[in-house]
């Protein structure tokens, strides 16, 4: 066995050949590969430390953008009683677009982690925010 090829990568390479012929398999099988495909990456040096840092700078960046954006729709909302329609609409084009570009990019370089810390933290905020909301729309 060569000292160069991975346990993550013989993990693939043994998926592929107990899975047979790519055209056969189910979506299941799809998706435990991808996963098998992130935890390489994950393990492996992909594209060096300055596209690591490149891509978790523009992932953080666009999520604080998102997260000042819903802050200031959400608070807009609760004080005002109204919804900001340009507001709304611009955050779901950056949410859709640039942010699901930089998560994808995380992705594929198998910053698995790094991705999920960003999530469980934008879940956090969302329910700090939206508390706040509600005791602003009360009070």
């Amino acid at each position: 066995m060569n000292a160069q090829v991975s346990k993550s990568a013989l993990n693939i390479e043994r998926f592929r050949q107990d899975h047979g012929d790519i055209r056969t398999w189910s979506s299941v099988d799809w998706e435990v590969h991808q996963n098998l495909v992130e935890i390489a990456l994950a393990h492996g040096p992909v594209g060096g430390l300055g596209h690591k840092v490149r891509r978790r700078t523009v992932a953080v960046a666009l999520f604080v953008y998102v997260s000042a954006l819903y802050t200031v729709a959400e608070l807009a909302s609760a004080l005002r009683g109204q919804h900001l329609t340009r507001l709304d609409d611009h955050l779901e084009r950056v949410g859709r677009g640039p942010l699901v570009r930089a998560e994808n990019r995380l992705r594929q370089g198998g910053d698995l982690l790094f991705r999920q810390r960003i999530e469980r933290v934008g879940r956090r905020a969302v329910g700090v925010i939206d508390r706040l909301a509600a005791r602003l729309a009360r009070g």
